[in-house]
């Protein structure tokens, strides 16, 4: 697992606990925005704040850079990202099961300068080759 991985595994975990807001609100709305102060937290609790904090400003980051991946490319990575949380590989893309891997790589390839150029990654992790793939199969797929 590398570092491009890490970041879509903190952006797969920050969208899958998404959850709308539907209905009416349970507090009273001049109390709403209230919240407590930190000082009752322990140790735990305040390390899955900061760890959740950073899960979504990394999500928010990366969001918007696999909305714009062609279809392909996304389910690649959805597949991915549930093998990576399974600890396993047990999910397969029902699409390009025989391409999947493939897939994957290239979507990576084309996140790669993404990534670096909105500060998530240094500018030397993007070489050529590196994701076992070559620059001409980058090209975006219509599947």
């Amino acid at each position: 697992m590398d570092r491009i991985d890490d970041l879509l595994l903190q952006w797969y975990e920050w969208q899958a606990g998404y959850a709308p807001h539907l209905g009416h609100g349970g507090a009273e709305p001049a109390c709403r925005d209230f919240r407590i102060s930190r000082q009752w937290m322990d140790y735990d609790d305040l390390n899955d704040e900061v760890e959740w904090n950073l899960k979504e400003a990394t999500g928010k980051l990366i969001e918007p850079l696999i909305q714009k991946l062609d279809m392909r490319s996304r389910l690649a990575i959805n597949t991915a990202m549930r093998n990576f949380g399974a600890g396993a590989s047990v999910w397969v893309n029902p699409r390009h099961a025989d391409t999947q891997d493939e897939d994957y790589a290239r979507a990576k390839a084309i996140l790669c300068p993404q990534l670096v150029s909105i500060g998530l990654l240094e500018k030397g992790t993007c070489k050529q080759g590196h994701f076992g793939i070559s620059s001409v199969s980058v090209a975006p797929l219509h599947a």
